[in-house]
């Protein structure tokens, strides 16, 4: 099968510089299964795959009129349904991403003249979540439908040891009961850890 990923956010915001997961998850899975994978910078190509997955972040992301009714394709995520976005398979979920989803799109970037280290994210990070969730259901929050936080993954499940540093994405980190042992598996790999989302 021929699969082509779109990270809609890639496209539709300029200076959006960090990769979407669940497109690189995705893409693994697929690629686990024997498909072709290919990452599209455009929408014009859809017509070439037998499926193609539509992912953005952003609800103010625009994406072109009609693209998510044709028969060949698949959307999701918060930008396109916010609190209500349907989570993956577990079997998706939790698989390695593929962190070279990106490699020619940024490899094109740098080559118009982008400077590479804005794509930091990209090329050198393990980027995976060791909880979701938290107890705040503050109402602006794409999380206000959690009531507590909870051990998602062990860093393992996406720590790829070619990368130098890893990032967190989780919501509420020091919510989770069991932080202190998340915290010190990631710590014991010994290289630099972020959460991006910050620490409440």
């Amino acid at each position: 099968m021929k699969v082509g990923i779109i990270d809609a956010d890639i496209i539709g915001r300029k200076k959006h510089r960090f990769p979407n997961l669940a497109s690189m998850k995705i893409s693994a899975w697929h690629k686990n299964n024997g498909d072709n994978v290919a990452l599209e910078w455009s929408y014009d190509n859809v017509g070439n795959y037998d499926l193609v997955y539509i992912s953005k972040v952003f609800t103010d992301t625009v994406v072109p009129n009609g693209i998510t009714n044709l028969s060949n394709v698949k959307y999701g995520g918060t930008g396109f349904f916010y609190d209500k976005a349907e989570p993956l398979p577990y079997a998706i979920e939790h698989i390695m991403p593929d962190y070279h989803l990106y490699d020619n799109w940024v490899a094109e970037m740098v080559e118009g003249g982008a400077k590479p280290s804005q794509f930091d994210a990209y090329q050198n990070y393990s980027i995976g979540f060791l909880t979701r969730g938290c107890f705040r259901q503050c109402e602006f929050c794409v999380n206000k439908n959690y009531k507590q936080c909870i051990e998602h993954a062990g860093v393992e499940e996406f720590y790829d040891p070619s990368r130098k540093k890893i990032c967190l994405l989780d919501d509420n980190f020091f919510a989770c009961k069991d932080w202190r042992k998340l915290i010190e598996d990631v710590k014991k790999i010994n290289k630099p850890f972020i959460f991006k989302q910050g620490l409440d």
